[in-house]
């Protein structure tokens, strides 16, 4: 039975229910191992290797930061039960739990660490020890014991560690760096919109009997598929109602700070594993869906992929001329443009792909025509710049009657005599229905529009639903400079490099892009390899910065459901796709080091170090004539490193011995895709070519799990491009088309 969706509530006591005394004994234990308060002789050699530039005051900090352990935290066990009770599922819950009874004993902390316990007994040298030994033991329940809590701890200390976060250097207080952009005048925030939602209608006492409102249409989900469609309805005269599960933040309120934002604004405080712990997904949850948190970027899909979706999957809208006039209609709407400012991170990418002779170039940005410096926009834009779907379609729906209900999970769709007729859920423990009197559109995102059907009786008939799951798989390359790049300062991610894009000439590959920078993304990214080299490597944060290597997926997993309702994703990186990885990890060391760093390393566990020669470059500084415009003005110019030299070659060995196995490498995904795609044929999509789901009349799906398998870039222009053709469909099906809806035919159902 569906138990609603994990509400967070930091008052909570997850620890007590979980987990009992030893086990909360051992929690701490571990967590005081992993971030662990370090010895004279630790902390003078961490001290002792930072940056000759380093700021006094900084410095300062850090031999505080020497001393600092997770359980500094105020309440660091019940942040870390929380974790595990949002995030993962039960049965990783259930073996963690497992293995901290173990390690309560004295025998069974004999048997997992070789020293006889209880774990608390141990000291943090010893624990540690075990943990990294335990990378490789062949007991998975060893592998994942490591994984979790390494993975966890860093993510709660950082999160939650202010004066952690200060000492690396990280900004603690309001972020106002986009007011003033190197080299311009002062920006000023945009005007934003008041929304109204139906929450306030809502009785004041919760009642047993269900609050029902009505509309033509309803619309569930406020990002990049449903905020096209509600616009699209809405200014064709249809009654539309829009719900999400999401939280409303006014923008005033953005960027928040790292805890509350990925407690609130992510799926499931910022994590969402799979089922393997393979990789964790990084998906938006508030008002506004992933367009809210997204990183700027806006591509267009290449021709390659337009023309595989059209004639594998006999979908011709993909390679038709509506769907190029939606794409430049949505990108028009964003005010999408290629005047930026890059920071230091993305200036480098340019810098040293094009020194190493790879294919750069500059990643438009939905900006609204401004120039937009801000790196905390993942936490919510503050100056309105950033047109997310709230500062554009969701407003135009608005302005033509839409209305809006958010904090409202919804369970399943209502299905009677065979249409769709509405949604069933609840806002704040407030049984809703939803009734769409003519047209239900599930836009929710591929983790929560497959679990939305999956627990609708009636489409049990439809199996391809929740099937070919892609996600983009990520792996990371750090690169560290002679000099600060402070990465959380200027655009996110502005500049790309496509060397490795097809590494399948078929269209698989990957691209090489900058990632979002905080502490606790950043040293959750780390592979754990004893706590003095994690303290050694975060206090250099500030003088890095991390690439994402993003991999088109060929091969797929799923979505299903827990035995609580929820969604689970099955998913394994293949062989086939790890070649991809593999070249453009590669590539990503070549550009760090054409760029000048002088320490690189990447996800992989026991992953290699390269340290660039003491003696100096290999050749002097020089700035390609035809280096991008916008780039930053660098008063040293970095060296450029030799990709001949012996050790770095040896590196890239190195690198691709190891591989990247589940459980031996930290991989993420910003991306979720084709969880319900769109196809001519039932035995391989969820959707029909027009986006109407079979098996039901009446019901649509219109986001990112319409697309047919993953777009191999940002998938944030394409998803709002399928959208508007796929509203132009419903308002074509629904009598409400305008004339230049009608302009074109639509494709066949099929």
């Amino acid at each position: 039975m569906y138990q609603g969706p994990l509400c967070v509530d930091v008052s909570r006591n997850y620890a007590d229910e979980i987990w009992d005394a030893s086990q909360k004994r051992a929690v701490a234990a571990i967590g005081d191992a992993i971030v662990a308060t370090l010895p004279a002789n630790e902390a003078a050699d961490m001290l002792g290797q930072l940056p000759p530039d380093m700021s006094e005051a900084q410095r300062a900090l850090l031999r505080e930061y020497a001393q600092m352990k997770f359980t500094d935290v105020p309440d660091a066990v019940n942040m870390m039960a929380m974790h595990l009770v949002e995030t993962v599922s039960f049965k990783l819950r259930y073996l963690m739990g497992v293995l901290l009874k173990f390690l309560s004993t004295r025998a069974g902390c004999l048997a997992l660490t070789g020293s006889i316990g209880p774990v608390w007994e141990l000291d943090a040298r010893t624990i540690a020890q075990a943990l990294i030994r335990w990378r490789d033991a062949p007991i998975e329940l060893l592998r994942l014991g490591q994984f979790g809590l390494c993975g966890v701890t860093m993510i709660v200390f950082y999160r939650h560690m202010e004066r952690a976060n200060a000492a690396l250097g990280y900004p603690t207080g309001p972020s106002d760096g986009w007011k003033h952009p190197p080299g311009a005048g002062p920006q000023e925030p945009k005007p934003h919109y008041a929304f109204s939602f139906l929450n306030d209608t809502l009785p004041r006492e919760r009642s047993d009997t269900p609050v029902v409102w009505e509309a033509d249409v309803v619309i569930v989900g406020s990002g990049c598929g449903g905020a096209v469609v509600a616009a699209y309805l809405a200014e064709r005269g249809l009654r539309v109602i829009v719900v999400d599960k999401g939280l409303y933040v006014r923008p005033e309120d953005m960027p928040m700070t790292q805890d509350f934002a990925m407690e609130q604004m992510f799926e499931r405080l910022g994590f969402v594993p799979t089922s393997n712990l393979s990789l964790a997904v990084l998906a938006g949850s508030g008002w506004g869906g992933g367009s809210t948190i997204n990183w700027s970027a806006t591509l267009e899909p290449r021709h390659y992929v337009r023309h595989a979706w059209a004639t594998q999957y006999g979908v011709p809208y993909f390679r038709s001329s509506e769907f190029a006039q939606d794409l430049r209609s949505c990108a028009q709407r964003m005010g999408t443009t290629t005047q930026i400012q890059h920071n230091k991170a993305n200036s480098l990418l340019l810098l040293g792909g094009q020194r190493s002779g790879q294919p750069v170039a500059t990643v438009p940005q939905n900006n609204g025509d401004t120039l937009h410096y801000c790196g905390q926009c993942h936490f919510g834009c503050p100056s309105g710049h950033k047109q997310s779907t709230v500062m554009t379609w969701l407003r135009d729906a608005a302005e033509h009657g839409a209305q809006f209900v958010v904090h409202c999970d919804i369970e399943r769709v209502l299905v009677e005599g065979g249409q769709a007729t509405g949604v069933v859920g609840a806002v704040r423990g407030q049984r809703v229905v939803i009734k769409g009197t003519k047209a239900v559109a599930v836009s929710a995102g591929s983790i929560n529009t497959p679990a939305i059907l999956l627990r609708t009786p009636e489409l049990r008939v439809n199996r391809q639903i929740g099937e070919h799951l892609h996600l983009h798989p990520v792996a990371f390359v750090h690169g560290f400079y002679e000099q600060p790049i402070d990465p959380w300062k200027g655009p996110i991610l502005s500049s790309v490099s496509n060397a490795a894009e097809l590494v399948d000439p078929s269209g698989w590959g990957a691209r090489i892009e900058i990632m979002v920078s905080a502490p606790s993304l950043f040293c959750a990214l780390l592979p754990f390899d004893g706590a003095l080299q994690h303290k050694k490597v975060a206090a250099r944060y500030r003088y890095g910065f991390t690439m994402i290597v993003i991999v088109r997926d060929r091969d797929a997993g799923r979505v299903r459901l827990d035995k609580y309702g929820r969604a689970l994703l099955d998913y394994s990186l293949s062989k086939f796709d790890e070649k991809s990885m593999l070249a453009g990890v590669l590539r990503a060391t070549e550009i760090h080091a054409s760029a000048g760093a002088s320490m690189i390393t990447t996800s992989q566990f026991q992953a290699p170090w390269y340290e660039a020669p003491q003696s100096g470059p290999s050749e002097q500084p020089v700035v390609p004539e035809t280096w991008m415009p916008g780039s930053h003005k660098f008063e040293t110019v970095p060296p450029q490193r030799s990709l001949t030299e012996p050790r770095f070659v040896a590196f890239q060995r190195q690198i691709e011995k190891i591989g990247f196995q589940t459980l031996r490498v930290i991989l993420g995904s910003a991306h979720q895709m084709s969880s319900c795609r769109m196809g001519a044929h039932p035995s391989s999509s969820a959707c029909d070519p027009l986006g109407r789901v079979r098996g039901v009349d009446r019901l649509w799906v219109a986001d990112g799990s319409s697309l047919p398998e993953a777009s191999g870039a940002n998938p944030m222009l394409t998803i709002l491009g399928t959208a508007r053709g796929i509203a132009r469909n419903m308002a074509r099906e629904l009598g409400v088309a305008t004339p230049s809806d009608l302009a074109t035919t639509p494709v066949a159902h099929l």
